[in-house]
């Protein structure tokens, strides 16, 4: 998901509106769930002193359970400052949720209304310097509408072909992918929007294809079972894929080849396929609690390769968001079409009629 030097605090979105994602976590100091702890005081009982060399040895099973109890008071205290007692779920508590998922919902911010934002893969610009804008104006190697619905609690995922049939003012009937070549994220926001009946997009996001590697890497690699040889070098993109089949840690760069891998009989479906694997595994890896605490980390080393107009404290909502969804509440598609016919255009299409457009959109994203 999740996810920023570009993340600025002015807002923007297509439809005009704003948008607000309430911070759960108040940054004034005064605001604490330090309670007080009433606690009587014993009698002290004197007792006759105890010769030095006759005192009890106090057994370690007692000093290891004292050394416990003060560690889960200062964890107490220590959360105690940090996530105000009314910030948690106390109801969702009560009713069954993991006390992990509260605990992540309640240190990041909440997601006030759902969102649908365009994510774009893009090949970098390589003479362009890392993380300037200019480094983001490639061919869009891959392409999901994703919408985040804290009202059913669910993630709608929908993956765009890259090869899908677009026309596009001033350029004639071309790719879908070359629209961020033309105008950037603006513009792909709106050929997308109105290949797909108008779908309203609320934010983008445009991760270079050096980001996902250098995402995975920071988190140590994630586990994908690889279903057969992938062998293939990219001189232009600087891309060497190298993987043999089985289950396996990859690593970022292994990660991005498996992603990207597109020459075989699947062609780009099976690249579509392998996405939405590596994003699963991405989830999988981030999910544990412990990775709540270093996502600021996670988001100052993705600065230089990620490019978008959402704010940090929306970012930062919609990346607590997706790693509290169940994963039976995450649905993946690709919009569906059929390969043009080898004579039937100048270039390879992937051709997409109303029909398709509809089934793909219909009850899970909203249109304008």
């Amino acid at each position: 998901m999740l996810f920023v030097e570009h993340y600025r605090s002015t807002e923007w979105c297509v439809s005009n509106r704003p948008i607000t994602a309430s911070k759960i976590r108040s940054a004034d100091p005064t605001n604490r769930a330090d309670l007080p702890v009433n606690s009587s005081e014993s009698k002290q009982i004197s007792k006759p002193a105890v010769p030095k060399n006759k005192q009890k040895r106090i057994p370690f099973a007692k000093i290891g359970f004292s050394l416990s109890l003060l560690l889960s008071i200062g964890a107490g205290t220590l959360l105690g400052r940090v996530i105000p007692i009314n910030a948690i779920d106390w109801g969702g508590l009560l009713s069954g949720r993991k006390p992990e998922e509260v605990l992540m919902e309640s240190l990041g911010r909440k997601l006030e209304r759902p969102y649908q934002i365009l994510v774009l893969g893009v090949d970098r610009v390589l003479e362009a310097p890392l993380g300037s804008p200019e480094s983001f104006n490639g061919r869009s190697d891959s392409m999901l509408l994703i919408r985040f619905d804290p009202d059913t609690r669910s993630v709608d995922i929908l993956s765009i072909p890259r090869d899908t049939q677009v026309p596009i003012p001033g350029y004639g009937v071309t790719k879908i992918n070359a629209a961020n070549v033309y105008g950037g994220a603006a513009l792909a926001q709106e050929i997308v929007s109105e290949k797909l009946n108008d779908v309203e997009i609320d934010r983008y996001v445009r991760l270079d294809t050096s980001g996902l590697s250098a995402l995975v890497d920071a988190l140590g690699g994630i586990e994908v079972n690889v279903p057969k040889r992938m062998k293939y070098v990219d001189k232009t993109q600087k891309l060497n894929i190298n993987l043999y089949p089985g289950l396996q840690t990859l690593n970022g760069e292994q990660a991005e080849g498996y992603a990207r891998f597109r020459h075989d009989e699947d062609g780009d479906l099976g690249r579509i396929q392998r996405q939405q694997i590596v994003l699963k595994a991405l989830k999988a890896k981030i999910a544990h609690p412990s990775i709540v605490m270093h996502l600021p980390d996670l988001i100052n080393i993705m600065k230089k390769h990620v490019d978008s107009n959402l704010s940090f404290d929306e970012m930062m909502a919609i990346s607590t968001f997706s790693l509290t969804v169940k994963p039976d509440r995450i649905k993946a598609n690709s919009l569906k079409g059929r390969p043009s016919e080898p004579n039937e255009f100048r270039y390879s299409y992937w051709i997409v009629n109303s029909d398709d457009v509809e089934m793909a959109i219909a009850g899970k994203f909203k249109t304008k």
